[in-house]
């Protein structure tokens, strides 16, 4: 064997720190990956109601069985818990330890109360907000618990509409915005769908006071205002169900900042006569340049540029609902109705399906939360 010559060693030897530097850094990122969860109200083939989770490797977790269909999971990575929300009109609130993987209690709402399946915990993490509706007057209210205190109902803010839906922080963490759906109903029945009227409303968390109020035109009244998020900059992207005529044209994207008009996101005709007028789930890139809408009716998910609020591209996803972002600039996954969790980039196009174990046994609900 030929002998190794003096250049060649020094060569090596400067390059062995470098190299162990980037082994060292693809361990540390896998280690990240295999962390970083993500969780989902779920139903088996057999019927049965589950809050699942597992990790972006797609390696399953867990499951935990709830008494009965659920909307969202909202995590509480101090308490290591998951409160996972009835579908509308729901009474239960699940929370589960899913370090200790052990179940916590299940709340029921207040009499006369209904759940509209969304929560949040405030800045510091001491109570708990639900979207709900009264039923005695069909009016929407954000219903404050404090988990410190046997989850104790503190305080009641109305959010100036009926139905209101999913609800975020703004950033300055004082403010709330909400979107009311303007659908008045009894179980699942639509009663007002002829006169609704859907608002996007801003709060201030302390005192109930009504910041701001945005609706559409009134030729648009029936376009339901349901899902959003909120960029660290303070852009909001809202997602809306239409429950008009199957032929008429309006807004099913909608963008908008504090003290502006609403913007309707244009999208090209023969992506729009796909949709069926329902969009899902809203979700921002971890950067807040990019954002993502699901519409699992049309089979896919829509993808903006929201620097220029500009159509970006979309990729197909067969019943595909849930959005999380991941830790990555540009990119998310989505969940489906058929089981299946796809991982794909704004940036790149790049789609891959996670290997989950057993995806053929489950079928995904409406959102994914990255815990």
């Amino acid at each position: 064997m030929q002998g190794i010559n003096r250049r060649q060693l020094l060569g090596w030897l400067a390059a062995a720190p470098l190299l162990a530097k980037a082994q060292l850094s693809q361990a540390s990122e896998t280690q990240v990956i295999e962390q970083q969860l993500y969780a989902s109200a779920a139903k088996n083939v057999q019927g049965g109601y589950y809050l699942s989770f597992f990790n972006a490797l797609g390696q399953k977790q867990t499951s935990h069985p709830l008494p009965a269909r659920a909307h969202q999971v909202l995590a509480d990575p101090v308490r290591g818990w998951l409160f996972t929300l009835a579908r509308r009109p729901g009474e239960f609130i699940a929370i589960y330890d899913y370090r200790n993987q052990q179940a916590i209690t299940t709340l029921a709402v207040q009499a006369g109360h209904y759940l509209q399946g969304h929560a949040l915990l405030s800045p510091d993490g001491r109570y708990l907000y639900t979207s709900e509706t009264r039923l005695e007057s069909d009016q929407g209210y954000l219903v404050v618990r404090d988990l410190d205190d046997d989850f104790k109902v503190v305080k009641e803010l109305p959010t100036y509409g009926i139905e209101p839906h999913e609800f975020l922080w703004m950033p300055d963490g004082k403010t709330l915005v909400v979107a009311n759906g303007g659908i008045k109903t009894k179980g699942r029945e639509k009663l007002n769908l002829a006169t609704m009227q859907s608002t996007l409303v801003y709060l201030n968390s302390q005192t109930g006071e009504l910041i701001e109020k945005q609706q559409l035109a009134d030729e648009f009244h029936q376009c339901s205002l349901r899902h959003l998020d909120v960029a660290p900059d303070g852009q909001v992207i809202i997602a809306l169900q239409y429950q008009g005529h199957p032929a008429d044209s309006v807004p099913l994207v909608l963008a908008h900042r504090q003290g502006e008009a609403l913007v309707s996101m244009a999208l090209p005709e023969r992506l729009y006569s796909q949709l069926k007028h329902y969009c899902g789930s809203a979700c921002f890139d971890t950067s807040g340049r990019f954002a993502a809408i699901s519409a699992p009716r049309g089979n896919h998910v829509i993808l903006w540029d929201m620097q220029r609020r500009a159509f970006l591209s979309s990729i197909y996803a067969a019943d595909g609902c849930g959005l999380a972002a991941t830790n990555k600039a540009g990119e998310f996954l989505v969940s489906t109705g058929r089981g299946k969790v796809y991982q794909f980039s704004a940036l790149t196009g790049e789609q891959q399906l996670l290997p989950l174990e057993e995806s053929s046994q489950w079928q995904w609900d409406n959102h994914l939360t990255a815990i």
